[in-house]
């Protein structure tokens, strides 16, 4: 690629960036990443908690999913001067979420549990409390797939709303100027088509990742080119880094480099041939004709060397 193909990537930029895995992309194939957040997510006001009317001490545990929603919930609890029960559970996506949660409490493995950072492992634990209730704390317009995911295996649970998305005002920027746009999140693609309600995607290259984001793309007719994860690209990276290696073997500069290879295939071949005539062996030669009675006392002569050279050698031993 000759011009830098830019890509719309709706997330922070990640710290550290020069040691980050899109950093390693971009210096492979002449990228350019532009970090954009597409939406921010919001406390909801004392008012709106409350009016849920829920009393978080009627619940066996609570049902953590990310950080930023723990934060909120906290704050709200402060607001609202609510203390909850020493008896209460946890039940975290994570583990890093379970150890983020000593930030407001003290750590005790028996009121703390963790998944892998899918819903299912997770329910597994819940399953072992199949007569209990719970809440999952999330945002008012996200974690649908989290929500679905237990009502499938029969878990009671009540949603408590903590926060909210909204979108970020980016109709100040040409969209169009990026080659390709690659979600991490529904909110994402409702964001693009809250700043652009006109967007058409044209030749534009959509990523996403996550199979509610996918979904949420299909909803506005987007046809998707990268996804994960998969089992083969557990990642959005490892996704990109295999479209972009399949679009360079489109490029002519590989076929520079197959004209290198053959060029170097020929030098070796060439090489090979030229050898016999620098070998140290062939000193005895004075035309081609000769070259085969030539063979016969070279042979002769080697023999005779060692004979002479056990003859002497036997000598040397005698006088010992």
């Amino acid at each position: 690629m000759d011009d830098k193909y830019k890509i719309l990537i709706s997330q922070f930029k990640p710290n550290d960036y020069e040691k980050s895995p899109y950093h390693a992309l971009e210096l492979k194939y002449n990228l350019e990443f532009s970090f954009i957040k597409l939406f921010n997510v919001e406390c909801i006001d004392i008012k709106d908690y409350r009016n849920q009317k829920i009393d978080i001490n009627n619940y066996f545990g609570i049902i953590f999913t990310s950080k930023i929603a723990l934060d909120y919930f906290f704050s709200l609890l402060e607001q609202s001067r609510t203390t909850i029960s020493k008896e209460m559970r946890y039940f975290c996506l994570t583990e890093q979420i379970a150890l983020y949660l000593q930030k407001y409490m003290r750590y005790k493995k028996r009121k703390f549990f963790f998944g892998t950072g899918t819903p299912e492992s997770v329910i597994e634990i819940l399953k072992q409390f199949s007569n209990e209730k719970f809440i999952l704390v999330s945002s008012s317009d996200g974690n649908e797939s989290f929500a679905n995911a237990l009502r499938q295996h029969n878990i009671n649970f009540d949603n408590l709303f903590v926060c909210k998305n909204v979108p970020i005002n980016i109709s100040n920027i040409n969209i169009k100027d990026y080659k390709m746009l690659a979600f991490f999140s529904p909110h994402g693609i409702e964001s693009l088509f809250h700043n652009f309600p006109n967007y058409e995607q044209g030749d534009q290259v959509i990523a996403v990742c996550g199979e509610y984001t996918k979904k949420m793309a299909e909803k506005h007719n987007l046809k998707i080119s990268v996804y994960s994860p998969t089992k083969e690209f557990p990642s959005l990276v490892h996704a990109l880094d295999d479209f972009f290696a399949k679009q360079n073997n489109k490029q002519p500069k590989n076929i520079k480099n197959e004209e290198k290879i053959e060029t170097n295939n020929s030098k070796t071949s060439n090489t090979k041939k030229a050898k016999p005539a620098n070998t140290k062996k062939d000193k005895t030669k004075k035309s081609p004709k000769k070259t085969s009675k030539s063979a016969k006392p070279t042979n002769a002569t080697s023999t005779q060397k060692t004979s002479t050279t056990k003859a002497t050698t036997t000598r040397t031993k005698k006088p010992g």
